[in-house]
């Protein structure tokens, strides 16, 4: 519960601070909900940007960090800030019309987000052990917390991605723990629907909040809610801009522009995908021209003070790769810029052949095969192969049809590079508002047909609630505080057992090479080895058992973790450090050995090395040693 509240205060910090920083963009949207909607996303990358600027100066920690939420809470505490909060979090009329009637239509809706929101967040408070989380998002603020600082770490290739959400987990690991950080993920997703619906409101007034249940509903967003990653994050900054450019084209100004440019901007610091919608934004500015209502040169002007303000917020991530690496989106494109992996865009990650046909009924083998993409868990869920196309003959309002358009160009574009849902959930939002106005006109009509829609999309929420409801089932007992964080993790984490032996028994000045991708619960600097290998090139010029010694305790390493399955092909597994050490291995009596099984089945053989002093190794590896 601690965690809970920890979370609750920082997203009020975050609407007091981006309701003062809103204002500054012109007249605050009438509606207060609008108004925390946008105020929220804007406060919370206010603060991952001042960690960031933290981190460049090596004041990373909770001093810093103190002195940023107390300024902000200096700078933000205003009387017309509490009155704006108090008109938008007014209870929503759930259940009942405005006659006063019981709606059994809303009351399905409603009955179905409340499921959702509550197993996603049951599942949110289970520590976590996703592999990406484990590996990468919570893994590289853990390391920057450790220094203080924002560095790249080069077999850590993740230090130089856009990290407006790991920097927000940043914060939660400074004053709690991966648990918060899970909390954060899941109260960004609760603003992911909070600006779908409004979004929706336009078009359908009260019932906006069943585009929030269509979107929360789909798989990948409710089991990204649950999960300390980014994808959730990169849908609400990106729906938070939608609202803000939608509200730019009901009313075109300057400062409406700058603030799409500034909520576009924090979400090109959140993944890549952002540069597209930036793109598809920026095009739609363009577009909006009509003669004696925005002008060309309007429409230009204020397109340029989108862009150049989103370049001015996201930049400075792409920046700081480009520094680093060369290539301002490491690793992608390896072939324009001379650094990255081709692994990233390989043909794998495109199952599906990108032509013009495939992209535009992409949602079908997206929808009918999610694991050909990305796996059952990420998928788009039925809602819109089921009902989406159904806009083309319903005659949808001018604004809707342009919602759908910009999702679906965006979704055209990023499945032309990779195919992955998660890359996409942007695109979510949008087509939610539309399925939701589809609902709301099928409820008001009558006949047998509009009757056996209607029993369809309760049958598609009474599948996606269960879904929902159904993910932190492994994890209850910790969830409901019936059994510790520490049991659950000893019973359910590998790497967490390993790393509470090394934490006993090794050095602080223990640095640990590995060949397990995930270094979160290892209390010491942990290189996976593959990662090392790639860069280096290791292993790749004939080096003897001797040679691949030297050159690990050469780079500062002082032990080496292995952790074969069984069998190998078990899960995805990299053999070539047995391959190439394996005569030394045999040899050698582990300073830890253990066979762990991890939930899914898989047993893992771990076993740790003390890796041996570079000096002798050197002297036998030399012209005149012992070995040549």
């Amino acid at each position: 519960m601690l965690d809970l509240g920890f979370v609750g205060l920082l997203i009020i910090w975050s609407a007091v601070v981006g309701l003062t920083l809103l204002r500054r963009f012109g007249p605050l949207p009438e509606s207060g909900s609008e108004a925390i909607g946008l105020a929220v996303p804007l406060g919370l990358g206010t603060l991952a940007m001042a960690a960031l600027g933290l981190g460049q100066v090596g004041w990373l920690g909770r001093p810093g960090l103190i002195g940023v939420l107390i300024v902000g809470l200096v700078v933000g505490l205003r009387p017309w800030v509490w009155d704006t909060l108090r008109s938008g979090l007014r209870r929503p009329r759930l259940l009942r019309t405005e006659a006063g009637r019981i709606d059994p239509i809303g009351a399905m809706f409603d009955l179905t987000l409340g499921l959702i929101l509550l197993g996603s967040l049951l599942t949110a408070l289970i520590p976590p052990t996703d592999g990406d989380a484990l590996c990468y998002h919570l893994q590289v603020p853990k390391l920057f917390l450790w220094g203080g600082s924002v560095v790249y770490e080069p077999d850590l290739h993740e230090t130089v991605y856009p990290l407006v959400t790991e920097m927000l987990y940043a914060v939660g690991l400074a004053f709690r723990g991966p648990v918060a950080c899970r909390l954060i993920q899941w109260a960004i997703g609760v603003f992911f629907a909070w600006n779908v619906a409004s979004l929706a409101r336009p078009l359908m007034g009260d019932r906006a909040r069943w585009a929030a249940t269509i979107a929360l509903g789909v798989p990948a967003v409710s089991n990204g809610m649950g999960a300390p990653l980014n994808d959730v994050a990169l849908a609400t900054m990106t729906t938070a801009a939608l609202v803000a450019w939608v509200r730019w084209l009901d009313r075109p100004s300057v400062l409406g522009a700058a603030l799409i440019g500034v909520l576009v901007g924090l979400a090109m610091g959140v993944k890549y995908p952002a540069l597209v919608w930036a793109g598809v934004l920026g095009l739609g500015m363009l577009l909006a021209i009509r003669p004696g209502r925005l002008p060309w040169k309007t429409a230009i002007r204020h397109a340029a003070v989108f862009g150049g303000v989103a370049l001015v917020i996201g930049g400075s991530w792409y920046l700081r790769a480009y520094l680093y690496t060369g290539n301002p989106v490491h690793p992608f494109f390896r072939e324009t810029f001379g650094s990255g992996f081709d692994v990233v865009l390989s043909d794998d990650k495109r199952p599906m052949e990108p032509t013009a046909w495939n992209l535009v009924t992409a949602i079908v083998p997206m929808t009918l095969d999610p694991n050909r993409f990305d796996s059952f868990a990420h998928q788009f869920g039925p809602a819109f192969l089921l009902f989406l196309p159904a806009v083309l003959i319903w005659r949808p309002p001018l604004r809707l049809v342009t919602l759908v358009l910009v999702a679906y160009a965006f979704l055209l574009i990023c499945l032309s590079q990779r195919q992955s849902m998660r890359f996409v959930l942007p695109s979510v939002g949008p087509m939610a508002v539309a399925v939701a106005w589809l609902v709301a006109d099928w409820s008001r009509r009558r006949g047998i047909a509009p009757r056996l829609l209607m029993a369809s999309v309760a049958l598609m929420m009474v599948f996606e609630a269960t879904i929902a409801l159904s993910r932190p089932r492994h994890g209850l007992a910790v969830a409901l505080g019936i059994e510790s964080a520490e049991q659950f993790l000893m019973r359910r984490e590998p790497t967490y057992r390993v790393g509470q032996w090394i934490d006993a028994r090794l050095p602080e000045s223990a640095r640990i090479v590995g060949q397990d991708h995930r270094g979160f619960y290892l209390p010491r600097p942990y290189a996976m080895e593959k990662a090392h290998r790639r860069r280096t090139g290791l292993g790749t010029r004939g080096e003897t058992p001797e040679q691949v010694l030297a050159h690990f305790s050469g780079q500062g390493f002082t032990h080496v973790l292995f952790c074969p399955p069984e069998p190998l092909d078990a899960i995805e597994f990299d053999p070539d450090l047995h391959a190439l050490l394996g005569p030394w291995v045999e040899d050698q009596v582990p300073l830890y050995a253990e066979s762990i099984t991890d939930p899914d089945g898989v047993t893992r053989h771990y076993a740790l090395y003390r890796l041996p002093d570079p000096a002798p190794l050197a002297r036998e590896d030399s012209p005149g040693g012992a070995r040549r």
